[in-house]
Order: C-alpha cells, then structure tokens, then sequence
C-alpha cells in the first residue's frame, strides 16, 4: 500500500501546491496548461508515470523478499 501512496502522493502535489501556493511540479504544471505547453505537460506526464512505475516495480519485488511464499512466476519446463 506504501508504494501506491507514494506515487498518488506524487500526483496530487498540484492540488497541494495549489492550496498553499508553493512553487513546485504541481505549480509548473497549471501554468504549463494555462499556457498551452504541450511539450512540457507530456513531460509532466511521463515523468509522473515513471514514478508510479519505478515505485510499483520496487514494491512488488521488495514484497517477493520479505514475504518468501511468493515467487516469481517461472516458465514451464
């Protein structure tokens, strides 16, 4: 559950920079919308879902480590 909060953390930094008007990701990306900047909202984007990615593929395999009773799925011989 830790990595999945971790990567919704990462996403909703705009509502929260939004909220207390910090300079941030969050930030950059409402004026990149307000300014019609598609190259750096796809960058935004891409970055955000290689977050999720990166974190989910650690905590699946971190969870393989800990938890002994789970395998990796292996083909058949």
């Amino acid at each position: 559950m830790g990595g999945v909060q971790i990567g919704t953390m990462v996403a909703y930094t705009i509502l929260t920079e939004t909220v207390f008007q910090w300079p941030g990701m969050g930030f950059l990306f409402l004026e990149a919308v307000n300014r019609v900047d598609t190259p750096l909202i796809v960058a935004y984007l891409i970055v955000v879902g290689a977050i999720f990615v990166v974190v989910n593929t650690l905590v699946d395999l971190l969870y393989g480590l800990i938890n002994p009773t789970v395998r990796l799925a292996r083909s058949a011989q």
